[in-house]
């Protein structure tokens, strides 16, 4: 009883009379996040949706992210867990947790060797795999990292590594990252995706530190089948006179069906980080990505070569710079676009011609930042995305930019 009670209180048990479940509890880290946004978006209306019904107004506040992380660490194993307890109004789910294995290495080093097996970040792209959520200055990802690993996390197993000046990791999973929507925590085929990470980093010179990654990607794709149908009629009223005849009675014809099919998908990345330590200033940050994939789009427009009848090519890129100025302001900017399918073809006065269907995205930022008592620390981001895309239509009907403008407003505290 008194063990109990002393467990409850958060008090330390005498070494005699500490049982197993406080020793575990002893050594296990909690932390996590939470992220309140305001946001102010030029494509907002004060509409609902025609196909779901859901509102079109995104002028509002929302919790973008409450995340609780608890890890427990012992010299061989451990045991890490994120928890997404509020997320754009989503319910509770996991959005990471693996059991892992390891080789340790020098003190305050990676781990020499370590195999993992779970729910963790896909090892595709800087942005996927490096920044969480908490550490990233800007407000979300690029929409290239969102469009070919929406989510970042994926169900499967890893084994990964340090030496030197080297870290690497190959991972085999499931292929349907959290933020695919239908398919998230599980898969539609028997195939795995293929991933792998190398990043070199030290320093260059005085107060400059550098690191160059790689990665790649090799996976199967779903492309789900169609039911069969049987022959039925549409009724048009082309006269409007509210009466059925036969003349606007239009035959539709049944099909047989289309099975589900499998498709490869893969891709490309490289990505280049800065660090330099300003005098009087702070850390400045500048970085840069790029990325090239086939089929591999999950997020922004979604690939189905099957569908499409050809593959559908992607390139994206990005470059970012972010300065403190002291402890307590960052400023920030970033440049990224993004073509889902550069070969995509539209049919504009009776000719076919290849239509290129560019996101570009200017972003700015400013923070302020102050530390909590212990490791927590607050943070209040201003944040404007000016983005323009080719999605819009001129008044004849033919493509033209649509702008797509957000301003930013964001609280967090980290602990």
């Amino acid at each position: 009883m008194v063990t109990t009670l002393l467990l409850v209180a958060g008090l330390p048990l005498p070494a005699t009379a500490q049982t197993p479940l406080a020793r575990m509890v002893d050594g296990v880290e909690v932390g996590g996040f939470a992220q309140v946004d305001y946001l102010r978006r030029q494509i907002s209306e004060d509409e609902l949706s025609d196909g779901t019904g859901e509102p079109l107004n995104e002028d509002r506040f929302l919790v973008r992210r409450v995340r609780l992380r608890v890890n427990r660490e012992w010299r061989y194993v451990g045991v890490r867990s994120t928890t997404e307890l509020f997320s754009d109004g989503s319910t509770v789910r996991p959005v990471a947790f693996d059991v892992h294995a390891m080789l340790p290495g020098k003190a305050g080093e990676p781990p020499l060797l370590k195999a993992r097996a779970g729910l963790f970040p896909v090892p595709f792209t800087y942005e996927s795999f490096e920044q969480n959520a908490d550490d990233r200055f800007f407000g979300e990802r690029t929409l290239f990292a969102s469009g070919v690993v929406p989510g970042r996390f994926d169900l499967g197993a890893a084994l990964s590594g340090h030496i030197w000046a080297v870290d690497w990791i190959v991972a085999v999973q499931n292929g349907e990252p959290v933020g695919t929507g239908a398919y998230a925590y599980a898969d539609p085929n028997g195939a795995k995706d293929v991933s792998g990470r190398v990043r070199v980093s030290g320093d260059v010179v005085g107060s400059v530190r550098a690191a160059l990654g790689s990665s790649v990607i090799r996976g199967t794709g779903f492309s789900p089948g169609t039911p069969p149908s049987k022959d039925t009629f549409e009724w048009r009223d082309l006269n409007e006179d509210g009466r059925v005849i036969q003349a606007e009675l239009l035959p539709i014809p049944g099909s047989a069906g289309r099975p589900s099919q499998n498709f490869e998908r893969w891709g490309v990345g490289g990505d280049l980080q800065l660090w330099a330590e300003l005098p009087h200033l702070g850390e400045l940050f500048v970085y840069g990505e790029v990325v090239l994939a086939v089929n591999l789009d999950r997020g922004v427009a979604p690939a189905d070569p099957v569908l499409l009848g050809r593959d559908q090519r992607s390139v994206g890129f990005m470059a970012a710079a972010v300065q403190q100025l002291t402890k307590h302001a960052t400023i920030g900017g970033r440049f990224e676009q993004y073509e889902p399918n550069v070969d995509a073809l539209e049919l504009f006065d009776g000719i076919t011609v290849v239509t290129r269907r560019r996101f570009r995205t200017w972003t700015v930022g400013v923070s302020g930042n102050a530390d909590l008592p212990g490791p927590a620390r607050a943070r209040l981001l201003a944040e404007l995305e000016l983005q323009e895309n080719s999605l819009g239509r001129d008044n004849a009907g033919r493509p033209a930019n649509l702008d797509n403008d957000t301003l930013r407003f964001r609280a967090e505290v980290a602990f």
